[in-house]
């Protein structure tokens, strides 16, 4: 499980007008899933979530989760399970935060305040998109338990 804390920001047709795109029903059904969701989803948590209440093509779930990503709605967080998630994006940013996996339970957790850093050593005709940064540890929670 992962725990990040973002609240949402507007409402999902709102975000999706903000950025000059055409707000789908597929595309305002998953944002309003990862909207409402105290912490990020994977694929299937998305489909599950979405099919409660009415059928959902599992492709459609995987190109509207790319169009969010493409434009940086959303961004993926990978696990050790290999498995992506899914969070909203702080508005008008990019995810520059890093996260902690503990390695008891299993939770992933936000770090905003830790933000990684583009390294000076990248070759000057390369272009750096992104940087992630993920902790290994255990979380306050098992840390106490621990001791």
């Amino acid at each position: 499980m992962i725990v990040c804390n973002l609240a949402p920001m507007h409402n999902a047709e709102r975000m999706i007008h903000e950025i000059g795109q055409r707000p789908t029903s597929s595309r305002v059904a998953v944002l309003n899933v990862l909207m409402e969701s105290e912490f990020p989803l994977t694929h299937h948590e998305i489909l599950q979530t979405l099919t409660q209440e009415a059928p959902f093509d599992r492709v459609t779930l995987y190109r509207v989760l790319d169009w969010l990503v493409e434009c940086n709605l959303v961004h993926p967080i990978m696990g050790d399970d290999r498995a992506r998630r899914f969070q909203l994006t702080q508005r008008n940013a990019k995810h520059h935060h890093a996260h902690f996996e503990c390695s008891s339970c299993g939770k992933i957790f936000c770090l905003d305040e830790v933000k990684p850093r583009i390294p000076n050593s990248v070759p000057s005709h390369f272009t750096v998109e992104s940087v992630e940064l993920n902790i290994k540890g255990q979380c306050d929670h098992c840390n106490s338990v621990a001791n």
